[in-house]
């Protein structure tokens, strides 16, 4: 008997040690319960349960605010009732997650108010004992979609800008490697996608292997990489011989550090520009040439008069360059007038030195074989004195004081009819 006493006292305190084990472990249940309550009630996310048949069971108050509801009232809701697409659809996800056991995806959540909520819905199937249910947590994400949204609208501009643009454009690394061209590059060039794509862009098949052009291209990129802006002027090519002469510029984008992330190079198309700069010189050129023409025939007038008789006044300083313009003026006029006798003025040349004398004595000598006479007028006191004192003979050609004196003798020849014999005479 005693030994099946101390059976049954052995059994009760094991019994009494295993209700404390299950008050203990349902106690632990409770917390963990409770913890996971309270943690699901404090959630940003919104969270809900719904039965198999859609019913909303229970949810927590994030998941009330976003749909702008009380608890009780979405615990008397069906959840095609929050949702806006059609009943067949929500009906499909719910069956879905069944089949799959989670699902991730996208809703339309209406608020009480009306308005339609964007949200991501993570879900789950649960089995706890024979009871399964659903669910879910749920994520506004309206001003998320609207933001991606503006940022795709933003790239498209952008993108637009950077394609549509009449600017031949690349962006490059720091270190010159080509990322992209613009659309306005690539069809000028025939670039293909990729074309040059990860290489320098001074290596790229647009250059047409102009001598100097790599090192020019090189040289602005390591200037922009370094964060200076720079420059350069290349030919740019594309099939079928097109060449166009752009303006390079190089730009650098610098990070929140001060270095260069990014090097954009931008170029404009200044063929055109070249060539109207081409023309404009060429004209200016011949405009020049003109004007040139007419201060030679303005410094160098060659007047006829009746009977016969040449006038050329010359004022001014006489050089070399000036009188070879003087002598090729005056045989030609000598000649196309016919010219008897031309008087050469000398009242408005401020010095005559040897040169000059000495091309004058020619130029008279060469009229004289053309057979005509030529008189010297205008020369004053200290010309005739510096043109003898460097022997110049005059003995040949009429020196008179005055441009009067010498038109009077001009003529007086002219009405005489011949050319007057012996020596030249000097008249006051």
């Amino acid at each position: 008997m005693a030994t099946d006493q101390d059976s049954i006292e052995r059994l009760r305190a094991e019994n009494a040690g295993l209700r404390k084990e299950i008050e203990r472990l349902h106690e632990q249940l409770g917390r963990r319960e409770e913890r996971t309550r309270l943690i699901l009630q404090a959630a940003i996310e919104g969270f809900h349960v719904v039965g198999m048949n859609g019913e909303i069971l229970d949810c927590n108050p994030s998941f009330a605010s976003i749909v702008g509801y009380d608890r009780s009232e979405l615990l008397t809701m069906h959840i095609g009732q929050i949702d806006a697409r059609p009943a067949h659809e929500v009906a499909a996800v719910i069956e879905e997650i069944r089949a799959k056991g989670a699902l991730r995806f996208l809703a339309r959540h209406v608020h009480k108010d009306g308005h339609v909520i964007d949200v991501e819905v993570s879900s789950h199937l649960v089995q706890s004992g024979d009871e399964q249910f659903f669910s879910a947590f749920s994520r506004p994400i309206t001003e998320q979609l609207r933001r991606e949204q503006a940022l795709r609208e933003s790239e498209q501009k952008f993108r637009a800008i950077f394609d549509e643009t009449t600017m031949f454009i690349g962006l490059l690394t720091p270190k010159g490697d080509l990322l992209e061209v613009n659309r306005t590059m690539a069809d000028f060039t025939g670039a293909r996608p990729g074309d040059g794509r990860g290489e320098p862009l001074w290596r790229a098949p647009f250059w047409g292997g102009a001598p100097g052009a790599e090192e020019h291209i090189e040289a602005c990129v390591q200037k922009a990489a370094s964060g200076a802006p720079s420059s350069c002027e290349v030919q740019i090519h594309g099939p079928g011989g097109r060449a166009a002469t752009i303006e390079l510029k190089m730009k650098p984008i610098l990070g929140a550090s001060g270095e260069s992330v990014l090097v954009i190079a931008e170029g404009y198309d200044v063929t055109e520009l070249r060539r109207a700069e081409a023309e404009r010189a060429a004209l200016q050129e011949q405009m020049i040439h003109a004007q040139e023409a007419t201060i030679r025939e303005l410094s160098t007038p060659l007047i006829p008069l009746d009977a016969g008789i040449l006038v050329m006044p010359l004022v001014g300083r006489l050089d070399r360059v000036r009188i070879e313009q003087l002598l090729e003026r005056l045989l030609h006029g000598v000649v196309a007038q016919r010219a008897a006798t031309v008087i050469l003025d000398v009242t408005g040349v401020p010095v005559v030195d040897a040169e000059i004398a000495d091309s004058l004595l020619r130029a008279a000598q060469a009229v004289k074989l053309l057979g005509a006479e030529v008189i010297l007028t205008g020369v004053r006191p200290e010309v005739a004195q510096t043109m003898v004192g460097i022997g110049i003979d005059l003995r040949e050609i009429v020196t008179l004081s005055s441009l009067q004196s010498g038109l009077h003798h001009a003529l007086a020849r002219a009405r005489r009819g011949k050319v007057p014999s012996g020596p030249r005479r000097r008249e006051g």
